[in-house]
């Protein structure tokens, strides 16, 4: 097996004097799209910060590809929530691209330079938002601003792609847009999904955890009553359509 591209080792985070996140640990590997589940408030947009190297933790260790130096976050791509952007923000499709690559630019004064231009464009050919670079982002779509928001995460060249509720404020074929397009980076990077509602868990998840302060995962792309029942802390019935369901035990037909 691959060695991972992020490890998690027994993280605890305390804020206020309360635990937000316990004695977390996981692993995620070059050919994963892993799916961490969870009620708001359980520590998801939490655990991302950490890996980031936002938020430093109480007690624990991350390693991106195996290092521990912040350096090594370069190689983390980043999409938060669909809210957190301004759009409208006076600032067209190819400029809010380019400023994906501002953290790649060591030299003074900092500059972007013709990799950094090149890899703009690449990124948006691999989104399919070429035609849209110097559109405002403020007249695009939600479908297409959600492409662009990926495109600036892209542009850096990650090994990794966070994503953070990234289908929350976008309507039902914004989302499956959305879905097809991860289907075509996975072969690129490793994919670690962040979301509360396990309804939009797309077909290709190759793992799934449950987060409430501590994670529940049993290291397959199922999701289990025991999972669910220790994260929501209470019993859940699973209610699943289609046989089998993409990420749900397969289950029988009552007739």
């Amino acid at each position: 097996m691959s060695a991972p591209v992020i490890e998690v080792d027994d993280v605890w985070v305390r804020l206020r004097g309360q635990n937000i996140l316990e004695g977390v640990s996981l692993a995620v590997y070059p050919d994963d799209v892993y799916a961490i589940i969870g009620p708001n408030g359980g520590g998801k947009t939490t655990l991302l910060r950490v890996i980031l190297g936002l938020l430093t933790p109480s007690r624990g260790v991350i390693r991106i590809l195996g290092g521990t130096e912040m350096e090594m976050r370069r190689y983390l791509g980043y999409v938060p929530q669909f809210r957190t952007f301004d759009f409208e923000y006076p600032i067209t499709v190819r400029e809010m691209v380019l400023s994906g690559r501002l953290g790649h630019i060591t030299r003074l004064p900092r500059r972007y330079g013709e990799e950094d231009r090149a890899r703009t464009e690449e990124a948006l050919d691999t989104m399919q938002i070429a035609h849209l670079a110097d559109r405002q982002i403020r007249n695009l779509s939600g479908g297409e601003q959600q492409r662009v928001i990926i495109a600036r995460a892209l542009v850096g060249d990650p090994k990794v792609l966070l994503l953070d509720e990234p289908t929350v404020y976008v309507d039902a074929p914004t989302e499956a847009q959305f879905y097809e397009i991860l289907d075509g980076l996975r072969d690129r990077m490793a994919i670690v999904l962040v979301t509360h509602d396990i309804g939009v868990l797309p077909a290709r998840v190759t793992r799934v955890a449950c987060l409430n302060r501590r994670l529940y995962t049993h290291d397959t792309n199922e999701i289990t009553p025991d999972m669910l029942e220790a994260a929501y802390r209470c019993p859940v019935d699973l209610i699943a359509h289609g046989i089998p369901h993409r990420v749900l035990p397969e289950h029988s037909r009552k007739e």
